[in-house]
C-alpha cells in the first residue's frame, strides 16, 4: 500500500491532533498485603497464628494502590507461642472511570506462616 505525500501528511496531522477526542481511563484499584510470621524454637507444638486482614474500597474505585507488609518472628524458647497481626486497608475515591466499565478492586493476600523445630534453641546463649 502506497501513501501519497498529501495522504501521509494528513495522517500525521490526524495523529498529532487526535488526543482531544480521547477519554482518559484509569486501572482498577489494587490492594495487597504481604506478611511472614515465623517461629524457630524448641517447641514441637505449632504456633497459634492470627492474621486478621480486612480490605475495603469504594465501588468503582480506579487508579489507587496500597500495599501493607509485615514480619513477625520469634527465635528461642521451648513453649508454644502465639502471633497476632491485624491490618485494615480502606481505599476511597480514585480517579474515576469515564468509560463506564466498573469492576471490583483487585485484592492480593500472601501471608506465610513458618514453624521450625530446633531442639538446640533453648540451650543457646
Amino acid at each position: 500500500m502506497k501513501i501519497t505525500k498529501l495522504g501521509g501528511k494528513f495522517f500525521i496531522l490526524l495523529l498529532l491532533f487526535e488526543p482531544w477526542s480521547a477519554k482518559p481511563i484509569a486501572a482498577q484499584c489494587v490492594q495487597a498485603d504481604v506478611s511472614l510470621q515465623y517461629n524457630i524454637s524448641g517447641s514441637k507444638q505449632p504456633t497459634r497464628r492470627v492474621n486478621d486482614v480486612v480490605m475495603e474500597s469504594d465501588k468503582g474505585c480506579r487508579g489507587n494502590a496500597s500495599v501493607t507488609t509485615g514480619v513477625q518472628g520469634n527465635i528461642g524458647g521451648s513453649q508454644p507461642i502465639e502471633q497476632h497481626r491485624q491490618v485494615r486497608q480502606r481505599q476511597t475515591g480514585g480517579q474515576g472511570n469515564p468509560t463506564g466499565v466498573n469492576g471490583s478492586t483487585v485484592q492480593i493476600r500472601s501471608n506465610a506462616g513458618v514453624d521450625v523445630y530446633d531442639p538446640t534453641v533453648p540451650f543457646r546463649h
